[in-house]
């Protein structure tokens, strides 16, 4: 099957829901979508590559309809973590760095499920559970990453087994050698862990995941952006309080 009528296929089975539209400058780009520009090569420019964040690019799983509202502790507090997923996926289509088959791309969406939610339960623990601005509670660095290193020490097996799942050809990222937009965004989502709780990705345990990041970073395109950009500051999320609206307090 070629990309269009996987395409057409694949749109024709979804529900969207979250929507966002206008054009984005590129100083406001999560560094996740500068990183996939730099290794498309492409110069980006708004009035083309704005994403078009509605039906094209909404994973199913990830519309309101999927998302269980009661567990608060997963919920997106402000949704930025939900606007940066699906400008990942907006930007495979703009970029062509969209899985070729349906098998990857249920293999992509698996992975981008368990990295959102432990995203969110990051945002969650540093932000609401572990520092309160209006009540005066300044943010607890050591509580914070203690009881969170607890979530991805369940959560970080799962993900090494998956990262690991064989690919044909054999490669250390998500479909194989040639990387995906879900391949930038695992690496976005894993790097921001890993800056909250390095202890949590250390051990022989770990090794698809360490090789996950070393196939990335050696990545020919992306030598350069390693060197400079990709190696300071989140991707995605801070390993500190970044939410300054009051959006409920759940502790």
């Amino acid at each position: 099957m070629d990309s269009d009528a996987f395409r057409a296929e694949y749109d024709s089975t979804r529900n969207p829901a979250y929507k966002v539209s206008g054009k984005i400058e590129y100083e406001d780009l999560p560094k996740v979508a500068k990183m996939m520009l730099r290794y498309a090569g492409v110069t980006y420019d708004p009035e083309i590559h704005s994403p078009n964040m509605d039906e094209d690019a909404t994973p199913h799983w990830l519309t309101d309809e999927q998302q269980d509202h009661k567990f608060v502790h997963i919920y997106d507090l402000d949704g930025k973590v939900t606007r940066d997923f699906v400008l990942c996926r907006s930007l495979g289509w703009i970029l062509n760095l969209m899985p070729k088959t349906h098998e990857d791309l249920v293999r992509c969406e698996a992975i981008e499920t368990e990295l959102f939610f432990l995203m969110n339960r990051m945002t969650w623990m540093i932000n609401k559970v572990c520092y309160d601005p209006e009540r005066e509670v300044s943010f607890d660095d050591n509580y914070a990453k203690n009881r969170f290193s607890r979530r991805m020490r369940l959560n970080l097996p799962k993900l090494n087994i998956m990262i690991a799942t064989e690919t044909d050809p054999p490669s250390d990222l998500i479909t194989g050698p040639t990387p995906v937009y879900a391949d930038f965004l695992a690496y976005a989502c894993l790097y921001d862990l890993r800056t909250f709780v390095p202890r949590c990705f250390a051990g022989i345990n770990n090794k698809p995941v360490t090789m996950f990041f070393r196939h990335m970073e050696e990545l020919e395109t992306l030598k350069g952006w390693f060197e400079k950009e990709g190696k300071e500051g989140e991707y995605i999320r801070p390993p500190r309080p970044s939410i300054t609206i009051r959006i409920g307090y759940f502790a």
